[in-house]
């Protein structure tokens, strides 16, 4: 996963405003079929406007957070009692994304575990799963999804992925992780020509 290295920046893209930016964790983990990415999917809350979503653990920057590495951090330990102080590293911070359903901008933090991670369930989280890199990279696991968004129904890009329909921000955070990996195997490739 090292390969991330490269495209990822080490200083915050954005200045922090609490109530107004949020951080998700994008954790890699090894597994027997490759490198997989940890999905969860929110629990169904009256009055959440991600309710029921499939996505990254994260959250709200808050008073405390000192980084949005440490928002990350905080949110992962908070939604599904991953450590990652403890169990992953830290390789960098993704360009920021513009939330569409609130103004929130939302910076993705990447880890890799450096060994086991114990994944827990809480209210706010009904079921997560690990996901294949190389299934984020399958054309036939593209598809598009119609959510009712104010009374009108809207297509969005999306992964179909196990059961799991990833839409909306996450699916923009995971296509641009796709893009970046695919980018480098490319750039990989053409360095290794005659």
């Amino acid at each position: 996963m090292e390969v991330f290295v490269s495209w990822l920046e080490q200083d915050e893209p954005v200045e922090r405003v609490e109530r107004r930016t949020a951080a998700v964790a994008a954790i890699f983990r090894s597994g027997s079929g490759g490198e997989e990415v940890l999905l969860i999917k929110r629990a169904d809350r009256a009055g959440d406007p991600w309710s029921g979503d499939v996505a990254l653990p994260g959250g709200r920057v808050e008073a405390e957070d000192s980084s949005f590495m440490e928002t990350a951090a905080r949110e992962a330990l908070e939604e599904v009692g991953a450590d990652l102080s403890a169990g992953a590293r830290f390789l960098g911070y993704m360009r920021p994304f513009q939330a569409r359903r609130k103004s929130i901008l939302v910076v993705p933090c990447v880890f890799l575990a450096t060994g086991p991670l114990s994944i827990a369930g809480s209210s706010e989280v009904s079921s997560h799963m690990w996901v294949p890199v190389r299934d984020l990279m399958e054309p036939k696991n593209r598809s598009t999804y119609e959510p009712r968004l104010g009374g009108a129904a809207t297509s969005f890009p999306a992964f179909s992925l196990s059961g799991y329909t990833v839409w909306g921000l996450t699916e923009r955070i995971l296509s641009s992780i796709v893009e970046s990996l695919q980018k480098q195997t490319e750039d990989a490739i053409s360095k290794r020509s005659p």
